[in-house]
C-alpha cells in the first residue's frame, strides 16, 4: 500500500478528532512514513516547503521541509489541532506568549528529532525552525484543515519598520 492510499483509509473517517485520534491514525500509517521525502517540494514565498497532499472536509495532510537553518514565521493554526511527525533531521518548537501588547515572548522551546511525534494544540502559538545542516521534512495531519493562521511578528522586528 502506498502512503496516499494509507492516509486516505485512515483519516477520512475521522470525522471531529481529538489530538489523540489524529496521533493514533498517524501511528497506524507509521510503517509506510518513510515514503514523506518524496512529497517535500522546495520553498517558493515561504522560508520553508509546504505541500497539502490529502485533503478533506474535516482535515488535511502537510509536508513540511525546513531546509538548513531556517524557520516558519511564528505564527498559530487558528482552531485547527495537528499532530505532526518528524522523519528526517531535526527541530526546535519554540512556543510563545503574548505580552500585553500582542507581541509574542518565547516560552519554552523543545528539541524534535527524526521519528518523533508533536502536537499542536488549537490556539498554540510556535515557530519550528531547524538548526541544523541537514533538511528537516516533517508530515502533519489538522483538523479541521487550516484556517485563519496568524503570524506574529516580534516587536524587535516591528521596531525596524519605525527607525
Amino acid at each position: 500500500m502506498t502512503l496516499l492510499k494509507a492516509i486516505e483509509q485512515s483519516f477520512c473517517k475521522l470525522q471531529e478528532p481529538s489530538l489523540e485520534q489524529l496521533q493514533a491514525a498517524m501511528t497506524s500509517i507509521e510503517s509506510l512514513l518513510h515514503e514523506v521525502p518524496k512529497y517535500k517540494t522546495e520553498p517558493e514565498h515561504l522560508a520553508y516547503g509546504r505541500n497539502v497532499i490529502y485533503s478533506a472536509t474535516n482535515l488535511e495532510v502537510i509536508v513540511i521541509h525546513i531546509p538548513a537553518f531556517e524557520a516558519t514565521a511564528i505564527h498559530n493554526h487558528g482552531q485547527s489541532i495537528g499532530v505532526a511527525y518528524l522523519t528526517q533531521g531535526s527541530l526546535i518548537n519554540t512556543k510563545f506568549h503574548l505580552d500585553c501588547e500582542g507581541y509574542p515572548v518565547a516560552d519554552t522551546e523543545d528539541a524534535i528529532n527524526a521519528k518523533e511525534y508533536f502536537t499542536a494544540p488549537s490556539e498554540q502559538i510556535h515557530q519550528l525552525s531547524n538548526p541544523s545542516s541537514e533538511a528537516a521534512i516533517s508530515i502533519h495531519v489538522y483538523s479541521p484543515p487550516l484556517r485563519q493562521v496568524e503570524r506574529y511578528l516580534p516587536y524587535s522586528e516591528i521596531l525596524d519598520y519605525v527607525i
